[in-house]
This record gives C-alpha cells, sequence and structure tokens, in this order.
C-alpha cells in the first residue's frame, strides 16, 4: 500500500492509494467527492447502445494500425464502450463507431509518445485535402489521416482546418504540461495551483471534442457563432468541467504513479487536508455547472427557437462534459486505485438534485470562488 504525503503542514497522518480488493473490509466514504449536478446534465439515455460494438472494432482498428501487442493491450482496459457510449449515448451507429476511434486513438497517443514528449501533431487539413503524406509518419499518424479523410467526406475545409488546429493546440499545452510534470519529478517542486488548473483546461481536450457533435449532426455551426465571447466562455466551462472531474477522479491513479494532480499540488500550496482540497475542486466543478447553464440559458434566448440546432448543441455538451465524468468514475482505469483517508475509503458520488446538508457537512463553510477557469 503506497502512502502520500504532499506537505508535513497538509496531512496530519497518511493517505493511502491501494487497490479495491485489498480493501473489502473498509468502510466507505460518499461525502468527500460529492458532485452536486443539475438533473439536465445527464442523459436519458445511460449509455449508446451501439458502444460495445464500437469497442470491439476499435480494438480490432488498432491492431490493423500495427500497435504493439502491449498497446492493444492497454487499450482493451480503457473501457472504450463506456468511453464513448456515456458522453455520446445518441450517436448513430457509424458516427459512434467513429466516435470511438478518435477518442480511444487520442488516449492511446497520449499515454504512450505525447506525455513521454515521443511525437506531436503532424496533419494539416491541406495534406488531407490534397492527399499529401507527412514524412515519417507513425502508427498513431495513420490513424489520424485515416479519420481525417473520412471528415474530409462530408465536412467543408474550414471545419477540417478548425479541428486540425485545435488538435495542434492541444498538442502544444500537452507538451507544456508534460515539461512541468517532468520538471516536478526531476525537483520535487510543485507548480503553482493556477498554472497547473490552466494547462489541465487546455490539455483535457474538449476544445477538439466538442467538433464530433457537430458531426454527429452532419452541421457546422458557424465560425462566428464559436467565435462569439460567450460561446468560447462556455466552451472553456465545459473544458473545465471535464478536467476538474478527471483531477478529482483519478487522483488515487495519479498518487499511486506519482504524478500532478490539482488535488494534491492544492493541499501542499494551500496546507489543507484532503478533504478541504477536493471539496474546493468540486465546487469549482459545480460552479461551472452553474455558469454553464446561465450562460447556454441566454445563448438560446438570443438565438430564439429559430436556431433548434444550437440549444441542441449546447444540450449535448452538457452529456459530453458530465458523461466523462461519469465514465471516469467507473472505468478500470480509475477504479483500480482507491483513495483510503482516515481508514474509509473514498468513493465518488454524483448527487442529480439539491442534496442535503447530512450528505456534505463541508458545505457550511464559507463559498469558494472559482479562482481562474
Amino acid at each position: 500500500m503506497a502512502s502520500l504525503h504532499p506537505s508535513p503542514s497538509a496531512v496530519n497522518g497518511t493517505i493511502s492509494i491501494a487497490p479495491p480488493e485489498s480493501l473489502r473490509s473498509l468502510a466507505r466514504d460518499v461525502t468527500k467527492v460529492l458532485f452536486r449536478v443539475p438533473p439536465r446534465w445527464r442523459s436519458p439515455v445511460l449509455q449508446n447502445p451501439f458502444a460495445f460494438e464500437a469497442e470491439r472494432r476499435v480494438v480490432q482498428w488498432f491492431e490493423s494500425l500495427g500497435c504493439t501487442p502491449a498497446e492493444v493491450a492497454r487499450a482493451r482496459k480503457f473501457d472504450v464502450a463506456g468511453y464513448v457510449g456515456i458522453p455520446f449515448p445518441s450517436l448513430p451507429f457509424e458516427k459512434t463507431v467513429r466516435t470511438a476511434k478518435y477518442l480511444s486513438l487520442w488516449l492511446l497517443w497520449d499515454d504512450v509518445q505525447v506525455e513521454t514528449l515521443d511525437d506531436h501533431w503532424r496533419i494539416e487539413a491541406d495534406d488531407v485535402l490534397t492527399d499529401y503524406r507527412p514524412e515519417g509518419m507513425t502508427r498513431f499518424d495513420e490513424g489520424w489521416w485515416q479519420l481525417m479523410q473520412e471528415f474530409a467526406v462530408t465536412h467543408s475545409p474550414g471545419w477540417l482546418d478548425d479541428l486540425c488546429q485545435a488538435m495542434k493546440t492541444w498538442n502544444a499545452a500537452a507538451v507544456e504540461e508534460a515539461l512541468m510534470t517532468q520538471e516536478y519529478t526531476e525537483s520535487g517542486v510543485y507548480p503553482s495551483f493556477a498554472r497547473q488548473l490552466d494547462l489541465r483546461i487546455a490539455t483535457i481536450g474538449m476544445y477538439a471534442t466538442i467538433y464530433m457533435i457537430e458531426d454527429a449532426y452532419d452541421v457546422e455551426l458557424p465560425r462566428a457563432f464559436h467565435a462569439d465571447p460567450t460561446v468560447r466562455r462556455l466552451k472553456t466551462l465545459a473544458n473545465a468541467i471535464v478536467g476538474l472531474g478527471n483531477e478529482i477522479l483519478s487522483f488515487g491513479k495519479d498518487s499511486k504513479e506519482r504524478r500532478l494532480n490539482l488535488v494534491s499540488t492544492l493541499m501542499y500550496e494551500r496546507g489543507i487536508f484532503i478533504d478541504e482540497a477536493i471539496d474546493r475542486l468540486v465546487r469549482m466543478h459545480d460552479e461551472a455547472l452553474e455558469e454553464y447553464d446561465r450562460l447556454a440559458d441566454a445563448v438560446i434566448d438570443a438565438s430564439g427557437e429559430s436556431e433548434p440546432i444550437i440549444a441542441q448543441w449546447l444540450q449535448d455538451v452538457r452529456y459530453a462534459s458530465l458523461g466523462f465524468s461519469l465514465w471516469e468514475s467507473q472505468a478500470p482505469r480509475y477504479t483500480a486505485h482507491k483513495v483510503v483517508d482516515r481508514g474509509r475509503i473514498i468513493e465518488p458520488k454524483f448527487s442529480f438534485f439539491p442534496p442535503r446538508l447530512s450528505e456534505r457537512p463541508i458545505a457550511e463553510r464559507a463559498p469558494i470562488t472559482m479562482e481562474k477557469v
């Protein structure tokens, strides 16, 4: 059982990380990670019915790309069905398969090469449109190339270019995050919470993933819509929601692997206990949900009933943003590493109604303002 001590002043005792099978005798605490979620964020369809077939096809596709047996084995542990099926519950079959390929290739590529600084995004829209293959393409590039060719059939050159630029921007932020992590590993010095949060928002991937919603409709929202300051803020909030959820739910995994996590960074920076650090991040997450709803309602009021696709897009961004956290709460990638605090297993819970005060005792403290999202 590994122990994590973020700071002598942060923890009065020991936080332990252990596999669930070794903790059967311990009680569970569902009050520390309690997300308060408005009901409209959860899709009435719990999981896409085509998700399991999509998972099977993704694994076959990775094998056809020449991924190593170790990489394929890693992908089998992703829970691809949940990864695509919960955030995108209503996609038709072919779009479910394509989105599953897109998400899973991205996750595997990030795990294997991007986080280790061994690769970078190299495909431009013009390359795809002129059928010019960049030199030195890897098996992962081959997968991206195939997907971009499929997108080019049904989407405009501008849409394809926007997607490629979003992936390049993500890659640049991911490299910066990897260098920050490397610096922490070598020096033991934590980055500032604000910097780490900014990078997590930039690298969680929703800026590019949101394009998959438009792909599902076979409709392209105007560039002017995406450039609108309110819409840009909505997309930043979507990234914050997914990023904060990921940090909270991957705390055990990151601690076991001795990786940076916003929970431990906040514990170190503020000199606080784990329950207070988690509570602050959960509040930031829930405040982002509330701000998103306010802004989304304003966008719908401004667009009127003449633009139903905008209302649908805003709703599907909700389903995807929360869906990734719902997936993380059950995916073996994360549940294999349980966090034990003061002899109790910390378990996440999503409350789709205003929780009773007894469910969330820390809520009696002064409100916490989202610091920078």
